[in-house]
């Protein structure tokens, strides 16, 4: 059998192309260098990013706010009001309602997947999985059916804005799901902790969190004790959840620390004597594990024992506590301070602003969330309303491209915009499971589902994913989707996950043009009409191959016709087909945000 002489020069110029369009890598080279440094750039990278081919808003709009445009959301999308920016502000009222979007498909789909400890309250996960020692498997099911149910939200819920922000605050407020202790009681800390408070308000939130099991252990908290304090929690309280490193200064004594300019009466910010104090605060807040002397309480129900708080006077970020102040009143108090200080609103919507708009978002938009954010900071739906006002900001309209696609994200979008039908399931067995080998993928490609190891959850910049090696992982990721079969990957009998050459035919036929077929995955994946070069013109060419411009290809067909050169151009064949569709999501235009 003779090779198609083509193939591999056309695949390989092509992803130079594409990461060369998006700034990624040198021209005609996917150089190497090390994950998290900056890609290296020259005067055509530049030209080039600054003139990136620009899709509809409103799937521009889609893209940031939602794990992808779909087409069925966009034309559903264009029946909400006569103008772009009705249609985006109805969507986003909407989407801000969760609870009253149906979306049931999306709960017959996790029905079918027969998840065993979703339902689960915290204490049936702790006697079911935490005090299970021996199986590991059992121990983890919990954080493994959470990965897989967030996925499946993520890809066919309606609720496209709240599973986004699920996905950010699991960020904020980040635990390693896989962590021995927390892990096994991991649904309680995605059920009830983060997804009650993603639109409520940020002080509640933070107590909900202070409390959890799963960050008591994570962040040694449930250790805590006036006998051998831990500051563990208190450090990230004020480093990650609250003001940030931005407030931080340092080694100061604290009444060396300048007053906030807006507010003279408090400190500008913490200082190491601010965590120091607030790890006293907290101690005393843990759970009931068993341990002695408390042997007979062991539920996993967070406690406050009062006989480990260290019950002296604390000064945290210039709020007095006098001694022997009632139970859980200290934690409180730091708690009040920080949901209420002007560092902690402008960390707060720097992020959420880096998450939707842009890696640097200007100035005025920061201070403008930032004074919602301070100024309802007692409101009960505080984040909605911050959360809507940076989705209707001018910035986020305007921005593209600022942003791209984390792996998990492409993976999920990729689903989306092709229709997959994907229950992802935990496996226990040796057997091949189309689950097992996407998710690892995804890990391989760094973004894998609350599997980061340090309390700083994963990178939102653009640069923390743009190396060649989440690259070249992420293309490898969404490359394979179009191959996988439900059961095995192996065997062609068995069912695609993704039925590329079914949709295709049912909208073109079995006799189209390289344009025509490239054309319709462009709108499915990229936006309707939306043909963006070089990616188009280069995926026709892989396409087409060696046919005219104007021949239909037979997509009937399935094999290699060898032998004379006539015969040459009958090699695009349904397995060409799949692999233009896989290259459409290498592209830049596909990555974008």
């Amino acid at each position: 059998m003779t090779a198609a002489p083509s193939s591999l020069a056309t695949r390989r110029s092509l992803l130079g192309a594409l990461a060369a369009a998006a700034g990624l890598a040198p021209t005609g080279a996917l150089a190497l260098r090390r994950p998290g440094k900056p890609p290296l750039r020259d005067a055509a990278l530049t030209d080039a990013a600054a003139a990136i081919p620009t899709p509809p808003a409103l799937v521009r709009w889609l893209q940031k706010a939602s794990f992808g445009y779909t087409q069925a959301e966009y034309t559903r999308l264009l029946s909400l009001g006569g103008s772009d920016d009705a249609r985006w502000q109805a969507w986003v009222t909407e989407q801000l309602n969760p609870g009253a979007i149906g979306d049931s498909a999306c709960d017959s789909r996790l029905a079918s997947a027969a998840y065993l400890t979703l339902g689960k309250s915290l204490t049936q996960l702790w006697s079911d999985h935490h005090a299970d020692t021996t199986n590991y498997y059992n121990r983890m099911l919990p954080v493994a059916e959470s990965e897989c149910a967030t996925l499946l939200r993520a890809t066919y819920s309606k609720r496209q804005l709240y599973e986004v922000l699920v996905d950010f605050w699991h960020d904020h407020f980040s635990v390693m799901g896989w962590d021995y202790n927390g892990g096994p009681v991991f649904v309680h800390y995605d059920r009830d902790v983060i997804r009650p408070n993603v639109l409520g308000n940020f002080r509640s939130f933070l107590e909900a969190v202070a409390k959890s099991t799963t960050m008591l252990y994570f962040l040694n908290n449930s250790s805590n004790t006036a006998g051998q304090p831990n500051e563990n929690y208190a450090r990230e309280l004020f480093e990650l959840h609250g003001l940030g490193a931005e407030n931080y200064y340092g080694l100061l004594h604290q009444n060396q620390v300048p007053a906030d300019p807006g507010n003279p009466a408090i400190p500008a910010g913490y200082c190491d004597d601010d965590v120091y104090e607030a790890a006293r605060a907290f101690t005393g807040w843990t759970v009931k594990d068993g341990h002695w002397p408390y042997t007979s309480d062991n539920d996993g129900t967070y406690i406050y024992r009062s006989g480990d708080h260290d019950a002296g006077i604390k000064n945290v970020l210039g709020v007095h506590m006098y001694y022997n102040q009632p139970n859980e009143l200290d934690g409180k108090q730091v708690l009040d301070a920080i949901a209420s200080h002007p560092g902690c609103a402008r960390f707060i919507a720097r992020k959420l602003c880096r998450r939707f708009v842009v890696d640097e978002p200007s100035s005025t938009l920061v201070d403008t969330i930032a004074n919602l954010f301070q100024s309802t900071w007692q409101a009960s739906d505080q984040l909605r309303q911050v959360t809507q006002a940076i989705l209707l900001s001018t910035e986020f309209k305007q921005s593209w491209g600022g942003k791209m696609k984390r792996p998990a994200n492409a993976f999920v979008s990729a689903l989306r915009g092709l229709g997959a039908d994907f229950t992802p399931r935990p496996d226990n067995t040796t057997t091949y499971t189309p689950t097992e080998e996407l998710l690892g993928r995804t890990q391989a490609a760094g973004h894998r589902l609350f599997y980061w190891p340090a309390p700083n959850g994963y990178p939102d910049r653009l640069q923390a994913w743009s190396s060649s090696g989440a690259l070249g992982m992420t293309w490898r990721l969404l490359s394979r989707l179009p191959e996988v079969h439900q059961d095995d990957a192996y065997n062609g009998s068995k069912p695609l996950l993704i039925d590329v050459l079914g949709q295709t035919t049912a909208a073109v036929g079995t006799q189209a043009t390289a344009s025509a077929v490239v054309g319709y995955w462009c709108d499915r994946l990229l936006g309707p009409g939306f043909r963006p070069e070089p990616t188009y013109s280069t995926v026709v060419a892989f396409m087409q191959q060696n046919a005219a411009a104007a021949e239909a290809l037979d997509l009937s067909k399935d094999e290699w016709h060898g032998g004379t050169t006539p015969d040459l151009k009958r090699h695009y064949t349904q397995q060409r087909l799949r692999t233009a569709v896989g290259l459409l999501m290498l592209s830049p235009d596909f990555l974008r945000r």
